[in-house]
């Protein structure tokens, strides 16, 4: 068995921040599919990460402030069935989501 240093969880949570804000620096806030796809696909990678547990409520909570275009056609654009459904129907207070980013990233 493998084992794996402190450092390598603390980088995985830097790069899940970093990316999430890229991808919120690039994305456009339109119901456009291509927008859409790409916002799934992020949200799918979150999901596959297994050294952390990444900050999910946070990121939609973001997300959902900063993109409510994207994120309402995102979300409807889900069948009920998706393994992403779920997190669209997660919500918290904004700036407390901003907090723990923040944390997070440090």
């Amino acid at each position: 068995m493998q084992r794996t240093s402190i450092a390598a969880p603390m980088e995985t949570r830097r790069v899940i921040i970093r990316d999430f804000f890229e991808l919120i620096d690039t994305i456009p806030n339109l119901d456009d599919p291509g927008a859409i796809q790409k916002l799934h696909r992020y949200l799918q990678s979150l999901l596959r990460i297994k050294q952390v547990v990444p900050p999910v409520v946070e990121i939609m909570t973001v997300v959902k402030e900063h993109k409510p275009v994207l994120f309402h056609a995102a979300r409807r654009s889900l069948m009920t069935t998706s393994n992403l459904h779920m997190l669209f129907q997660v919500d918290m207070d904004v700036e407390l989501a901003r907090e723990r980013l923040k944390q997070y990233a440090e």
